[in-house]
C-alpha cells in the first residue's frame, strides 16, 4: 500500500490530461474506500476480523475501482489521435486548479493512511473497545491510532518513497528540508511503547529542530536574496514544528497525544503539499523548477 500511493502521486504530478487527474484521484480514492467498509462494521458490531477487511477491498477493488478507472483509460486511448484534447471537458477544468488538486490529493492521503493505521492497530489487538462508544473513547482511539508506529512508520515510508521518486524534480534547497521534515516524523517518540525510544528519540527529535531553527536564522540573515517558495514552506516547516513540540510537552505532562496526534496531520499536510508543488503540480513552485534562478528581494 505504501508503494502503490507513492506512485500514484508521482502520476499525479505527471498528469497531462484531466483523464490522467481524474484517474489519480479514483485510485487514492479506492484506498480509502478499501478500509471504509471494516471501518463501518466494527463501529456498528464493536468486533473486527481481517475477513472483514479481505472481502470489503476485492469487493471495492473489482467491482467499484476498476470499472470507471477502465472506461477513462480507453476515453484517453480514443482521444490520442487529437493531442490537443486534454479529455471531456469537466475533466480537463481539473488541470486549472492546481491547489483543489494538491488538497483532493492531500486529503485522500491522509484518509486512507488513518483508516490504514486504525485498521492494523485493531487486527494487532492495540486497540479495541467491545463496549458502546462515548465521545472520549472514541477519540481516545483515534487518538492513537494516529501516534502509534501503524500511521507514523508508515506515513514516513511513504514521504521517503514520494521523495525518491520525485527527486530529480525537486531543487535540492527543497530537497535537503523535506528529508529532515521526514526525519522529524520518523523519531515521534509515541511511535513505539519502549522507554529507550521514547527517551532518545525525544532528545534527537529536539536536536534537529533545533537545527533547523538555527538554519532558518541564518538563512533569513545571510540571504540577500530569498527563494520565496522555499521561505513559504520553511515558515510553515517552522509552525508545524512548534505544534509538535507543544503536544511533546503536553504529552510528557500528562500522557495526552491528542495535540501530537493534531502535529503530525499538520506535518503530513505540510509535506506533501511541498512536495507535490516542488515537483510541478503548482504554479509557484512550477516557476522557480522552469527557473531556478527565479528569486525576490527582501
Amino acid at each position: 500500500m505504501v508503494a502503490f500511493i507513492s506512485w500514484v502521486l508521482t502520476r499525479a504530478v505527471k498528469a497531462e490530461s484531466g483523464i490522467d487527474a481524474t484517474i489519480v484521484l479514483l485510485l487514492l480514492g479506492m484506498m480509502v474506500a478499501m478500509l471504509v467498509g471494516p471501518a463501518y462494521l466494527y463501529l456498528v458490531t464493536f468486533s473486527f476480523g481481517l475477513g472483514d477487511v479481505a472481502i470489503w477491498e476485492i469487493a471495492v477493488f473489482m467491482m467499484v475501482g476498476m470499472m470507471p478507472i477502465g472506461v477513462l483509460l480507453f476515453a484517453k486511448y480514443w482521444m490520442q489521435g487529437d493531442p490537443d484534447r486534454k479529455g471531456p471537458l469537466p475533466l480537463s477544468r481539473l488541470l486549472d486548479h492546481d491547489s483543489a488538486l494538491r488538497a483532493s490529493y492531500i486529503v485522500l492521503l491522509l484518509l486512507s493512511e488513518f483508516l490504514m493505521g486504525w485498521t492494523f492497530n485493531l487486527a494487532s489487538g492495540l486497540i479495541h473497545f467491545s463496549q458502546g462508544y462515548s465521545v472520549q473513547t472514541l477519540a481516545t482511539e483515534l487518538d492513537y491510532s494516529i501516534t502509534t508506529y501503524w500511521f507514523v512508520f508508515t506515513m514516513v515510508g511513504e514521504m521517503a518513497l514520494t521523495l525518491l521518486a520525485m527527486r530529480k524534480l525537486i531543487r535540492s534547497s527543497l530537497f535537503e528540508l523535506l528529508v529532515v521534515q521526514a526525519l522529524v516524523m520518523f523519531l515521534t517518540p509515541t511511535a513505539l511503547s519502549w522507554r529507550v525510544w521514547e527517551m532518545y528519540s525525544l532528545y534527537l527529535e529536539a536536536a534537529v529542530m533545533t537545527g533547523l531553527i538555527v538554519f532558518a536564522l541564518r538563512y533569513l540573515r545571510e540571504k540577500v536574496e530569498r527563494d520565496a517558495a522555499l521561505l513559504s514552506y520553511l515558515v510553515l516547516f517552522i509552525a508545524g514544528n512548534a505544534v509538535m513540540m507543544a503536544g511533546f510537552f503536553v504529552w510528557l505532562l500528562d500522557g495526552s497525544t491528542l495535540l501530537l496526534a493534531l502535529s503530525l496531520i499538520i506535518e503530513t499536510v505540510i509535506y506533501f503539499d511541498a512536495v507535490l508543488t516542488g515537483a510541478g503540480l503548482g504554479q509557484t513552485f512550477r516557476i522557480a523548477v522552469r527557473n531556478p534562478e527565479q528569486t525576490i528581494k527582501p
